[in-house]
């Protein structure tokens, strides 16, 4: 009887237990050169190390990323952009590489035609952040 609770115990916590993995925020700044319109999308994913995770940001753009455990604290990012507003994939960014702490932060430009992206990447490994 003993040991039957303990793995009830057991089987509960581990349900009750956040989701543990490398935490991506990233937030994506959109603007036209001969424009003041700015879009503005911010997002967070939990994903494993040496993981590839693929996510629709507010119906606005794909981002892909793969990580990669260098070691210890230390991981390679590859960042796919793609942008959905013209209702079709369009590729801003294919395969940029990262090379991060976790707990760093980094920030790039894209530009693309006469639209700028400014793509800002932190980095955390805990539990996804609540909405």
């Amino acid at each position: 009887m003993k040991y039957l609770s303990l793995l009830a115990l057991c089987i509960v916590s581990h349900f009750a237990m956040a989701e543990q993995g490398l935490v991506v925020g990233f937030s994506i700044e959109e603007y036209v050169t001969d424009s003041q319109d700015t879009t503005s999308s911010t997002s967070n994913i939990l994903m494993g190390l040496n993981e590839t995770v693929s996510i629709e940001v507010e119906g606005d753009y794909v981002v892909t990323m793969t990580s990669k455990q260098l070691q210890a604290e230390n991981i390679q990012l590859t960042v796919s952009l793609s942008d959905l507003s013209n209702g079709a994939p369009n590729v801003v960014d294919r395969n940029r590489t990262l090379n991060l702490t976790v707990g760093q932060a980094t920030r790039y430009q894209l530009t693309q035609a006469d639209h700028v992206y400014l793509v800002s990447i932190n980095t955390v490994y805990g539990e996804l952040p609540a909405h």
